[in-house]
């Protein structure tokens, strides 16, 4: 009778381990090659996103007499932009869309801000958000039932606002829309960063007059002269405060509608490059520590000795020929 052999083949605890070390390094080696995959392409959807919305802008500026949208709420019968002539319901922001507003008698006013009125050429408000922003909510007024709001981070060159598409310099270098507001968005809401100071108040009997850029003064005729006529603003939620939207950069659509991506230095000063916002970055957001990226010191210039600063990165007129290297907020914007 033959003899069984009841002996088991098995791994021995040095083999598992050897196993299992290969699997750790392994997986050391692949976690990370798996986020960059995710991280690029996340980036070629919001570039994809961000291109298309820029388009939309641009059929709407070809439908009205090539003339970019106004990028903020107006009061079609007095003529007053709502950004900053501190009338409630928001500051710097409108209502998205612009139907559902808390108030009333703002929602026809949102409806020419620029999310709403290229709506009808881009037929989709989420290619204004991005995966990976923070939604911010605190201190709005949402109703009952508004949970399916459209969120937006994307924001426009506040600059542009009504400008002719035709007067811009170099539509191949100016931009059209950022990410500005960095990686914050905002549900129901739309978010200008980037705007004219345009604050006269008007009338239904004295309307306040168009605001323009105007690189050699104030946007509104009888505003007192400043240093500054743009406003570069700070985001709701320091943290958020960065240009490092996406990576270690973000994504610009361009006047002519072309997209890019541009790497912006984590911290330290910009002497030399014009596709950049700013003239100083840092790891520091109103005094909380983020990643990189943060524009502590806007790029400034002016058009003349006389003339008010703008953000040199944002102007309409500029042949991005001006100098860097200088904290002066009238640097003049040739070399």
């Amino acid at each position: 009778m033959p003899v069984r052999n009841h002996s088991k083949s098995g791994f021995t605890l040095i083999e598992l381990l050897v196993v299992i070390a290969i699997i750790a390094i392994l997986a050391a080696i692949l976690f990370p090659v798996f986020a960059q995959a995710k991280a690029a392409a996340k980036k070629s959807v919001a570039l994809s996103n961000t291109k298309q919305s820029g388009t939309g802008v641009l059929l709407y500026a070809g439908d009205n007499d090539d003339t970019f949208p106004l990028m903020h709420a107006i009061d079609s019968v007095t003529g007053t932009y709502l950004h900053t002539a501190g009338t409630s319901p928001s500051y710097r922001l409108h209502s998205v869309p612009a139907g559902w507003g808390p108030n009333a008698a703002f929602r026809d006013t949102d409806s020419v801000a620029w999310h709403n009125s290229v709506f009808p050429y881009t037929k989709n408000y989420g290619i204004f958000t991005a995966s990976g922003l923070n939604t911010y909510t605190a201190g709005f007024t949402y109703p009952a039932g508004s949970e399916g709001l459209p969120t937006t981070g994307l924001s426009a060159n506040g600059l542009l606002n009504g400008y002719p598409a035709t007067a811009v310099a170099r539509s191949s270098q100016l931009p059209l829309l950022t990410w500005a507001n960095g990686k914050e968005a905002y549900r129901g809401y739309g978010y200008t960063a980037v705007y004219l100071r345009c604050n006269i108040v008007g009338t239904p009997g004295n309307p306040a007059p168009a605001c323009v850029f105007n690189p050699g003064g104030a946007p509104q005729a009888g505003l007192p002269e400043r240093t500054r006529q743009d406003t570069y603003e700070f985001t709701f939620v320091p943290s958020n405060d960065t240009t490092w939207v996406f990576g270690d950069g973000w994504i610009v659509v361009h006047a002519d509608s072309s997209a890019k991506f541009y790497k912006q230095p984590k911290s330290g000063l910009n002497t030399s490059s014009r596709t950049m916002p700013g003239y100083e970055y840092s790891t520091i957001a109103q005094g909380a520590t983020i990643e990189g990226g943060n524009v502590s010191l806007p790029a400034r210039c002016v058009s003349g000795s006389s003339a008010p600063a703008y953000l040199s990165y944002f102007r309409p007129d500029s042949e991005f020929n001006y100098a860097l290297g200088s904290t002066a907020m009238r640097q003049p914007c040739t070399p």
